[in-house]
């Protein structure tokens, strides 16, 4: 009876937590050599941010006239923000064995840079790291990776890298080939 009990209460946790999972997965660096080993180009596969991106940079007030993104002013400065939303869909620009470069946006030079992680994922990287912040070139332009933005990682869609998985081909079949040999006559 408690077998039974612990049975049912195991299939409502497993149904309760596999209808709350994510339709996207890690990318990770096993996954981008399978891609490569199977011949497929690692640009037409469709990336997804794993957290919120924020892209800041201090402006003069001359420049808050051309700022790309949203516009602040904090603290006597005007800040203009680049918002990256969760799982936003990029592509990737270029690569390299260890990095992607993964843009959500058209336009030139806006691409962060993804790298291996100690884990294997691809994690956002930046040219240096200061108190949480981390420096980018974006746009042509030095921003700041916002505190928080340091852990995305890039994801891709399941049912993506499911269909790299399977291999599947149907066997045309054989028939009898037909033997055109006479035979020997034995006496």
């Amino acid at each position: 009876m408690i077998i039974k009990k612990l049975l049912i209460v195991f299939f409502i946790v497993n149904t309760i937590l596999l209808s709350g999972c994510s339709r996207t997965i890690l990318f990770t660096h096993a996954m981008r050599q399978k891609i490569h080993h199977d011949g497929l180009d690692i640009r037409e596969v469709q990336f997804y941010n794993s957290r919120k991106i924020i892209l800041q940079r201090n402006l003069s007030y001359e420049e808050t006239k051309i700022a790309q993104g949203e516009i602040r002013f904090e603290n006597g400065k005007f800040i203009e923000l680049i918002e990256i939303k969760k799982h936003t869909p990029g592509v990737c620009e270029s690569d390299d064995s260890k990095s992607l470069d993964i843009s959500f946006e058209s336009g030139e030079n806006r691409k962060l840079k993804f790298m291996v992680n100690a884990r294997t994922n691809y994690q956002i990287t930046a040219l240096e790291w200061k108190d949480k912040f981390g420096k980018v070139n974006y746009d042509t332009l030095t921003y700041y990776i916002a505190p928080g933005g340091d852990r995305t990682l890039l994801k891709v869609k399941k049912d993506y890298i499911y269909k790299i998985d399977k291999k599947h081909r149907i066997a045309p079949g054989r028939k009898v080939e037909p033997v055109n040999k006479t035979e020997p006559v034995v006496e």
